[in-house]
């Protein structure tokens, strides 16, 4: 999808020298923001994200100096849950059978547990250009935009107590890394200046975390620490306004 997308931006200023020069625009818009990949996937714990859709706000706006390209940016914000139950079950598995603290048994069940799951988090200012074709009252873009992407681990919290010993494991992680968006956009101008958009985008950027988690003994304290990134891709759709100028 990548390569087409490339070579419809490359190719299409070839054959757009007829098309009526468009409107620049400033625009706001809601959706919901959907993981893929290992980002949506809940099998690995150290490589997966677990997260399920949540939602986005986008704030964007695009100047044309010249006829169908145009030049601008976008800044969007999202937030997405996380598969807490399942997250929950496989890091008691990995405590009591996969680290180094010495731990025998069953795991408990995860409603013995106390444990607190945030949200996926994400603050991305892009800037890049787009390529759009007007008809009537519509206008049909494609855009590739890079930039800075913010991303926020959810912070997760565990507690158990198991006779006098007591197991904690804390998650959390903020990144600033670089990311890009690419997608297109569908806008309808009303005779007033203003208009409806649709737009649908996807997001590839990366996530760094670190892992914690202690045994507390009256004898002894065990830890076990991890470092890692996950990738985070996600597709954006998204309804709202616009103000040409």
């Amino acid at each position: 999808m990548k390569r087409y997308l490339i070579i419809f931006l490359i190719c299409l200023p070839l054959f757009g020298f007829h098309v009526m020069a468009q409107d620049s625009y400033i625009g706001f818009s809601l959706g919901t923001s959907m993981p893929k990949g290992d980002f949506a996937s809940s099998e690995e714990m150290f490589a997966d994200g677990y997260a399920i859709p949540g939602f986005t706000v986008q704030f964007e706006g695009f100047y044309y100096p010249v006829s169908i390209i145009g030049i601008g940016g976008i800044l969007d914000f999202g937030s997405l849950y996380a598969n807490r139950d399942v997250y929950l079950e496989q890091l008691l598995d990995y405590a009591y059978n996969v680290s180094d603290i010495p731990l025998s048994g069953i795991p408990p069940d995860v409603t013995e547990v106390d444990f607190e799951s945030g949200f996926w988090n994400y603050v991305n200012l892009f800037a890049g250009p787009e390529i759009s074709i007007p008809f009537g009252r519509f206008q049909a873009g494609v855009r590739a935009l890079g930039g800075l992407s913010m991303v926020v681990y959810p912070k997760r919290e565990m507690y158990y107590m198991e006779g006098q010993d007591d197991l904690e494991a804390l998650v959390k992680g903020t990144t600033v890394k670089l990311g890009y968006t690419y997608g297109g956009s569908l806008l309808y101008l009303s005779r007033g200046g203003t208009g409806l958009k649709l737009s649908a985008d996807y997001l590839h950027s990366s996530a760094g975390y670190d892992f914690e988690l202690n045994m507390l003994s009256d004898a002894e304290t065990f830890s076990d620490t991890e470092a890692g990134d996950i990738d985070i891709e996600a597709l954006s759709v998204t309804l709202g306004f616009f103000y040409v100028f």
